[in-house]
């Protein structure tokens, strides 16, 4: 009997030793292992914003910093809950997080014109929102939009996180809108076989209601591979329906194998025209005369020169800057005199003009926008207008000579050319100077050639 007290007595005591022992080995490594310590869990984070998962550590026992591997990115751009899973030495730490939209819509009102009978939505009145989340817009409460006149309302924006900005916008309430948009910028063009123009470079459609508001182009049968006459059409329809339509003539060329020179002359006929003839005649060169009626005597070589072969065009019938420039239908009434005085002498109504001054004059400038409107108006009449990017500077008619073939032939080797020259009335020094210009121009194997309105237009920058 007292033997099997003492067995028991025995395994008791072993017993007890092993669990101190077992307690003992648990306790060394639950308190010896890494743990990480969190600032907070679970924390907050603002939608869409950037964070470093380490930076939420507070401290860690019995490792280092350096010792942490991340093994879930955060991500911020999901409203709700989310979880990062951390790791040191074999051991896994999870942090709760939460990612909540607090910040409201910034946003940026308009006004708006508004037909009277449009539907009409709160977005109409916004310009800009900026959130980290989707938004929504209504109005604030019901609106009629039945009346003319001016009404303000009230349009609520709220995201995804119900955070709310209100603002305000105006409505005015206009009569039916019935007019169209009109077009800027469309001017006919001449390209080289092969060319990609951009039929959009300058183009504006601007609608009096709408502001400035996208178009289309309609290229239809438009080849740039094949020489020829094209027309494409441009199309803009505002937002009350209203549509304008227009066409713009596309010329497309053979690429040219030589040099060529366009020569031109201004201001004649006068009493030099026959010698101007004269000396084209000798050296076997076509011009294009820019006739005026300055000298009504000498209208008579307008019908030598074409006869001849050489092109006419329209420059100007009394050359008076002030009284043409007066406005753009004094511009027009001069345009259709010379017109007629060309028609009278050649039977021929040209579609080939230079403005006076070109079309980068400031002669005009007591006129605001007057060039820049009858640049797009002549051609919408079946003009084409020619400025130059060469010139003999005769322009001056006090130069001599000398100087005016230094000048027109400091252009040599640029092609194409298009030359302004001059027949001065009672200057001699644009006569002399012509045949030194010619010789040299022809010495450098250009080919010259006359105007006709598939010829690019060689157009200014317009400065009024």
């Amino acid at each position: 009997m007292k033997n099997t007290l003492n067995k028991k007595r025995y395994l008791c005591i072993l017993l007890c030793a092993l669990l101190i022992i077992a307690l003992s080995v648990a306790g060394y490594i639950w308190f010896s292992m890494p743990r990480i310590h969190f600032t907070q869990n679970p924390i907050t984070l603002e939608v869409k914003e950037t964070y470093s998962a380490k930076a939420f550590i507070k401290k860690i026992d019995h490792g280092s910093l350096q010792d942490v591997h991340v093994e879930t990115n955060i991500d911020t751009t999901k409203l709700g809950n989310h979880q990062i899973t951390y790791t040191i030495d074999g051991h896994t730490f999870t942090l709760d997080y939460i990612v909540k939209d607090s910040k409201p819509p910034v946003v940026v009102a308009q006004d708006q014109k508004i037909s009277i009978g449009d539907k009409v939505a709160p977005e109409d009145f916004i310009q800009k929102i900026d959130d980290a989340t989707k938004t929504t817009a209504r109005f604030a409460k019901a609106y009629s939009f039945t009346k003319l006149g001016k009404q303000t309302v009230q349009i609520i924006v709220e995201d995804e996180g119900k955070n709310q900005t209100t603002v305000k916008a105006v409505a005015n309430i206009l009569k039916k809108d019935t007019q169209p948009p009109v077009f800027t910028g469309i001017l006919d063009m001449t390209i080289q076989k092969g060319e990609k123009p951009d039929f959009k470079k300058g183009v504006e459609a601007i609608d009096d209601r709408d502001g400035k508001i996208n178009f289309t182009i309609n290229k239809n049968n438009f080849d740039a591979k094949q020489p020829g006459r094209y027309s494409i059409t441009y199309q803009a329809i505002d937002n009350a329906g209203n549509k304008t339509e227009i066409n713009r003539t596309i010329i497309v060329q053979e690429k040219t194998s030589g040099k060529i020179i366009y020569l031109t002359i201004d201001d004649g006929p006068s009493a030099n025209t026959l010698k101007v003839l004269e000396i084209l005649d000798r050296y076997h060169v076509k011009a294009t005369f820019f006739v005026t009626a300055q000298c009504p005597s000498y209208l008579g070589y307008i019908k030598t020169a074409y006869q001849k072969g050489h092109a006419i065009g329209l420059h100007t019938y009394s050359h008076d800057y002030g009284a043409l420039y007066a406005s753009e239908s004094a511009y027009f009434k001069d345009l259709q005199n010379i017109s007629d005085v060309v028609k009278q002498q050649t039977g021929l109504t040209p579609n080939i003009i230079r403005f006076p001054g070109g079309s980068s004059n400031t002669v005009s400038s007591n006129v605001p926008g007057l060039m820049t409107r009858l640049a797009k108006a002549v051609q919408e009449r079946g003009y084409q207008y020619y400025d130059w990017n060469s010139s003999s500077g005769d322009g001056n008619s006090a130069l001599p000579s000398a100087s005016l073939i230094q000048e027109a032939t400091s252009y040599g080797g640029a092609s194409p050319l298009m030359m302004l020259t001059h027949d001065h009335p009672g200057s001699q020094a644009s006569v002399e100077a012509l045949p030194a210009i010619i010789e040299y121009y022809q010495s450098l194997g250009y080919t010259f050639k006359t105007v006709d309105s598939s010829v690019s237009g060689f157009h200014h920058g317009i400065n009024n």
